[in-house]
């Protein structure tokens, strides 16, 4: 188990570290582009900082075409990208963005063999009037025009009405899986309490589905664990720490493997409520010492359970163990000894957290805000939690998260429906008529800027009083 642990904690900080070593290593490359575009339009191409500027520009390039076989960046709706991989943006290289937005172009892709008189002959036709672009059918005619080679441009890409149907059906496929998978946990929780054989394989099958779906639509699940299911809060309560353990798990670029175990440890860690009594699990005062006594015995049962399951993993059953031994003293069950949570058990704890936050119990008077919930947990970094996986849950669902409803320095208010590359500028419904009906219109992104200067920003949240947001998360 000590190595198992080892090797988890090691590939997954390695995973994570080298996807933030390209997202450095692209906004590096966007920033020394940015500056070539700015200096052309002071100095001749032969004047050296031109040609230093073009050089480092060539060498953060040839990085990232090492293993590919072309560097992509594209610009969708004020965000940008390095193939699949959004790129935080800041208001410095706004007027770069702008560049390519006001020439009706939404990508540029270097190939091999790229040299720096390419890029410095292609930042000459930029400072052109955007005209010499908007003017051409297709952008690569310039460039063909002005002898630039290795270097390949796109117009812009549009979120058009097709693009919006595939998001929302990509919701409506969360929607199904997240209440199939309801409705298998309580055949699980059923088949427990009865001594009946559990269908695990079907349990594990659509954990592998969640997988498959949040590799490709990590936000349409996100959004979902904002619709608490009140009337089976503890079914739902498993299936938004799975769902957040999952994302997490995406996130920090784990292997399809350990996401799957990761997932169906976020499912199976309270298994072991079913042992206590209904009437404390739900009780709506605090409880009394003897009650939580019962209640801190859940972890022991949930470990026994899955130990006596065929099929379920180790690690589900070490994470249903763990998951309240993140407290120090006031971790469950005390054990002698020092001990260090599994890494998988860190992020149920962590997730199984921030779920609980932002529901409205029996045992809290108000829901909190999701904005309210990060907050919260940010505070707690070192102690209880890993502040490693603090920054890195938090960098994943945003400073404010799909569901926030935010106020604009515009005046306008808007639910946050996508995360951005920027914590801070996610894109957002803008309501008009709290009715639902804005569904039909497309999100706006808050990195979308005009004359240097972002369009809209975030100034303040609103509590959603009397807002039914599953009208628009559902």
């Amino acid at each position: 188990m000590a190595d198992e642990k080892s090797d988890s904690r090691g590939e997954a900080r390695q995973a994570f570290f080298a996807k933030q070593q390209l997202i450095d290593s692209c906004r590096a490359a966007f920033q020394l582009m940015s500056a070539v575009l700015k200096n052309v339009t002071l100095y001749p191409e032969s004047h050296p900082i031109m040609l230093t500027g073009a050089e480092k520009l060539l060498n953060k390039i040839a990085e990232l075409l090492v293993g590919r076989k072309e560097a992509a960046f594209y610009l969708v709706g004020g965000e940008l990208f390095f193939e699949k991989t959004s790129i935080p943006v800041d208001q410095s290289l706004t007027l770069a963005l702008e560049q390519f937005t006001n020439r009706d172009l939404g990508g540029i892709v270097f190939k091999p063999g790229l040299t720096a008189d390419d890029l410095l002959r292609f930042g000459s036709v930029m400072s052109k009037e955007a005209s010499y672009f908007t003017g051409a059918a297709d952008p690569n005619t310039v460039l063909a025009q002005e002898e630039i080679r290795h270097i390949e441009l796109h117009r812009v890409l549009l979120v058009d009405k097709d693009a919006g149907g595939a998001i929302k059906a990509g919701k409506r496929r969360a929607s199904e899986i997240f209440r199939e998978t309801v409705e298998t946990m309580k055949e699980l929780v059923t088949a427990v309490q009865t001594d009946k054989a559990s269908n695990v394989r079907k349990m594990n099958s659509i954990v592998q589905t969640m997988v498959d779906n949040v590799l490709e639509n990590r936000d349409a699940y996100l959004g979902l664990t904002n619709l608490k299911m009140y009337d089976e809060y503890t079914f739902a309560h498993s299936v938004n720490v799975s769902i957040l353990a999952v994302s997490l798990g995406t996130f920090l670029s784990f292997q399809k493997a350990q996401i799957a175990a990761l997932g169906l440890a976020g499912l199976m860690h309270d298994i072991g409520k079913v042992n206590v009594a209904h009437g404390i699990i739900n009780k709506p005062d605090r409880l009394s010492n003897e009650e939580f006594d019962q209640v801190k015995r859940h972890p022991v049962e949930g470990g026994l359970i899955l130990a006596g399951t065929p099929g379920v993993s180790k690690l589900a059953m070490v994470a249903a163990f763990e998951h309240h031994q993140h407290g120090g003293d006031r971790g469950y069950p005390r054990l002698d000894g020092e001990r260090h949570q599994h890494p998988f058990s860190q992020i149920v704890s962590l997730v199984d957290a921030y779920e609980a936050i932002t529901a409205s119990r029996v045992y809290y008077s108000a829901q909190t805000p999701p904005d309210q919930a990060v907050r919260i947990l940010l505070k707690k970094r070192g102690s209880p939690f890993n502040a490693v996986l603090v920054n890195a849950f938090v960098r994943m669902i945003g400073i404010f998260p799909i569901g926030t409803v935010a106020r604009m320095d515009t005046g306008e208010t808007g639910v946050v429906v996508h995360q951005t590359g920027d914590l801070m500028r996610p894109r957002v419904l803008l309501l008009t008529r709290f009715d639902g009906s804005e569904k039909s219109e497309q999100p706006v992104s808050l990195l979308e800027t005009a004359g240097g200067r972002f369009k809209r920003s975030i100034v303040g949240t609103v509590y959603p009083a009397g807002l039914d947001m599953k009208q628009y998360l559902d």
